[in-house]
């Protein structure tokens, strides 16, 4: 089954909010309450970045591609030993006025994911690994070639937001989520070849960050 796209220019969880503080503002205006208005017009502005939806089309069209799930800086890239299996690790920040929409990194499906709801402390204090709201998803290319991604909310005020299931195909660039800000580590295979570098700034769905070895 393919995921139902949410295609709005505002992601559609977002209406909710921005439609009730639209309305604070408003009235706050009619009202003269100039604090009031000056407040929600600010948190009104915010909430229009956080939850904008922009269209993207990666621009290179490479069957081994591993695109950027997540808008962000890339942190560091890292070798680890994940259950017994080298496998190369890309940790992404993204702040809150980052693009929040979770993109699929190559044609394929989600063979599984898991979400620990939680806490949302700072990345920095050590408690955050145990605590905070974590997911953790395996995507596998119409190759064969399988990675895992892992989401972990940093402190805000907005939950991380799964929309897919098991077994469900995407295609690349397809939006499954949302997360507002935190970070995001990509366990790429040992064969794969990295293209991104620490600093640098990738856009999900767009910025190749590897590529599988060649069959």
């Amino acid at each position: 089954m393919m995921i139902q796209n949410d295609t709005f220019i505002l992601s559609k969880r977002g209406w909710l909010p921005i439609i009730l503080v639209a309305v604070f503002f408003l009235f706050f205006t009619m009202t003269t309450l100039h604090l009031f208005q000056f407040i929600s017009g600010a948190l009104l502005i915010a909430l229009l970045l956080i939850y904008r939806n922009p269209e993207r089309t990666a621009t290179i069209n490479e069957p081994n591609s591993i695109l950027s799930s997540v808008d962000g800086v890339v942190l560091g890239i890292e070798d680890a030993l994940i259950d017994e299996k080298m496998m190369k690790r890309v940790t992404v920040l993204n702040s809150l006025w980052d693009v929040s929409m979770l993109r699929a990194p190559f044609d394929g499906m989600v063979k599984g994911y898991q979400i620990r709801h939680g806490v949302s402390l700072p990345l920095s204090n050590p408690l955050s690994e145990t605590l905070n709201e974590k997911a953790v998803l395996s995507f596998c290319s119409v190759a064969g070639d399988e990675i895992f991604i892992e989401h972990m909310g940093d402190q805000s005020c907005f939950s991380i937001e799964i929309e897919a299931q098991s077994e469900q195909k995407m295609k690349e660039g397809c939006r499954y989520g949302f997360l507002a800000k935190g970070r995001t580590i990509l366990y790429l295979p040992d064969s794969a070849t990295i293209t991104a570098h620490p600093g640098s700034n990738v856009r999900a769905g767009v910025s190749v960050i590897g590529r599988f070895a060649s069959a």
